[in-house]
C-alpha cells in the first residue's frame, strides 16, 4: 500500500505541470453537491451502510487538443460510513481537502450542450475524524484520537482513482452550467484494518473562462 501512496502524488504532479503554461486558455468551475459515502469493512459480520455528506470545491479546466482536456480540482470532501452488527451501529465521519487531476473527453460544445467522461487520480489530506457509536445501553461520539480509540491508527492521507461523467449546457454569455456524477475509489487504507473510502458525488455548478 505505501507504493500506491507514492504513485498517486507522482501521477498528479505529472498531469498538473504540463498544464501550467496553458493558464490563458483555462476555465474555472465552482461546484458543490451531495456525496454518498461508505467505508469498506473486512469483517463479514458487519453490514456496511452509506451516509450522506457534503462536497464543494473549485475546478480548473485546461484544453489540450480537440475533445481532450484536463480538469484539475480542489475540494472540501466529507467521507465516512456506517457499520451495523448485532444491532449496534458505528459511524465514522472523515473530512478531507481533496485534490484531483482528471482527463476529460467530451463532445463538441458548438451546439451548446456538451457530454463528457473523465477519470484520474486523487489525493486527500484529512482535516478531522470522528466516531459515533450507538447500541443497547450506550450512545457516544468522540474524535478518532480519543483515548477510547487508542488501538486504532487512522491515517492522515487518503488516495485513489476517480471516474465519472456529466453534461455542460450554456446559461448566458460564456457562463455554463455543469452537472456530473463522480465516483471516488479509495485505494489507500484509512486505518490499521485496511478499510478504504468510497464516495459517489452528485454535483452541479457554473463554469466560466478566466483567460
Amino acid at each position: 500500500m505505501p507504493a500506491t501512496r507514492n504513485l498517486i502524488p507522482a501521477v498528479l504532479i505529472a498531469l498538473v505541470l504540463p498544464a501550467v503554461p496553458a493558464t490563458a486558455q483555462t476555465t474555472l468551475g465552482l461546484k458543490g453537491g451531495v456525496g454518498f459515502a461508505t467505508v469498506t469493512i473486512e469483517d463479514a459480520a458487519v453490514e456496511e451502510e452509506s451516509v450522506s455528506r457534503i462536497v464543494a470545491g473549485l475546478e480548473l479546466g485546461v484544453p489540450v487538443s480537440g475533445m481532450f482536456s484536463l480538469r484539475i480540482g480542489g475540494a472540501y470532501a466529507q467521507k465516512g460510513g456506517s457499520g451495523v452488527a448485532g444491532g449496534d451501529r458505528i459511524t465514522l465521519s472523515l473530512d478531507y481537502i481533496q485534490f484531483d487531476a482528471m482527463a476529460r473527453v467530451a463532445t463538441s460544445s458548438d451546439r451548446g450542450i456538451s457530454f463528457g467522461v473523465m477519470a484520474g487520480p486523487w489525493i486527500g489530506l484529512r482535516l478531522s475524524c470522528d466516531v459515533e457509536a450507538a447500541g443497547q445501553g450506550f450512545d457516544f461520539s468522540a474524535p478518532c484520537d480519543d483515548a477510547d480509540f487508542s488501538d486504532f491508527d487512522f491515517n492522515t492521507l487518503d488516495s485513489g482513482l476517480a471516474f465519472g461523467g456529466g453534461v455542460e449546457v450554456p446559461l448566458s454569455g460564456s457562463l455554463r452550467l455543469g452537472i456530473d456524477a463522480v465516483y471516488s475509489l479509495g485505494l489507500a487504507s484509512v486505518d490499521q484494518d485496511d478499510s478504504k473510502t468510497r464516495l459517489l458525488t452528485l454535483r452541479a455548478g457554473v463554469t466560466f473562462p478566466i483567460g
